[in-house]
């Protein structure tokens, strides 16, 4: 049975971490260890791990300097991870489910072609006390491309990063994470992954997913390099599709994920800080995905919208 890593990045979470490493260590069934990335916290953080650290299965590591948030996640997968897959969870989600990574494993284990097993979970609104499901459509073991093409379809979104299990030596290939501006990296990996080989589901909720004023998601349009770098989650498997896939598949995966617009909104917003760089990035976009970009700019309302964003 494969081993799994449990990478922990953590960041001034301490009052959120204690039940992230709690909800793992329930785990049964399972190789696994718990690797907690700490990226120079100044609260209580290295307490609350202290704990813990009596378990053999739990090793913590601490940066000298906050290096951000995608290079913490890389350098935690990279270099201190040493399972086979892995799993990212945010040190404020939590498990749910006891054998979540045993049913992911028993998975891996009797479908060598699956590449990556994801799950179903909750979403909660902490400010709400709302709780959400995410219900996958599919079940067992699927095709990766079927996975690809219903990206932008599953209400109320398609995954949370703590019901990935990812295969790490195939991250690693794919240099994922590469991109310290794309904080939804995560699900460009995803995306790509689905692309090289089968799927594997968990059916039933297995984590929550806390959503809440700290969630740094919140500050990507605060950014112009957030802005355009996250661009990539969607850009770059799409270029990564072209010649995997059929043409018309690609189309389904362009509409589905509303990519135009996404990528025509992204430039509006980038041209609220700076025209230059507003020129810049559609120039470096145009040289990548120049089909897409011709779509955006061959609409009138685009015009329009630019010029009040502009001026």
């Amino acid at each position: 049975m494969p081993k799994i890593s449990v990478v922990i990045p953590t960041y001034n979470r301490a009052a959120y971490l204690d039940a992230a490493i709690a909800s793992v260590l329930a785990q049964r069934g399972v190789d696994f260890e718990i690797v907690i990335s700490d990226n120079c916290s100044q609260d209580d953080t290295a307490a609350v791990v202290g704990k813990y650290l009596t378990d053999s299965r739990v090793r913590y590591y601490r940066n000298e300097e906050n290096i951000g948030m995608v290079r913490n996640w890389r350098k935690a997968v990279f270099e201190h991870a040493s399972g086979d897959w892995f799993v990212l969870l945010s040190d404020d989600d939590y498990l749910i489910d006891p054998g979540y990574l045993a049913k992911a494993s028993q998975l891996i284990a009797d479908n060598p072609s699956v590449v990556l097993v994801y799950a179903e979970g909750y979403m909660l609104n902490e400010s709400t006390g709302e709780q959400k499901s995410i219900i996958l459509p599919f079940e067992g073991v699927v095709k990766g491309v079927d996975v690809f093409l219903s990206r932008g379809t599953i209400k109320p979104q398609d995954l949370t990063l703590c019901n990935i299990v990812f295969n790490r030596s195939m991250t690693m290939e794919l240099n994922a994470f590469s991109n310290p501006d794309n904080i939804f990296c995560d699900s460009e990996l995803f995306l790509k992954l689905t692309l090289l080989g089968d799927v594997g589901v968990v059916k039933g909720p297995v984590s929550v997913y806390r959503f809440h004023p700290g969630n740094l998601m919140k500050s990507v349009n605060k950014s112009p390099n957030l802005i355009y770098g996250n661009l990539d989650h969607l850009v770059e498997p799409y270029m990564f599709a072209k010649g995997r896939i059929t043409s018309e598949q690609l189309a389904i995966f362009r509409k589905n994920t509303k990519l135009d617009r996404y990528v025509g909104n992204s430039l509006l917003r980038l041209a609220h800080y700076s025209r230059d760089n507003y020129r810049r990035c559609r120039q470096e976009i145009a040289g990548r995905i120049p089909d897409v970009i011709k779509s955006i700019t061959s609409s009138p309302r685009y015009w329009i919208k630019l010029l009040f964003a502009r001026f």
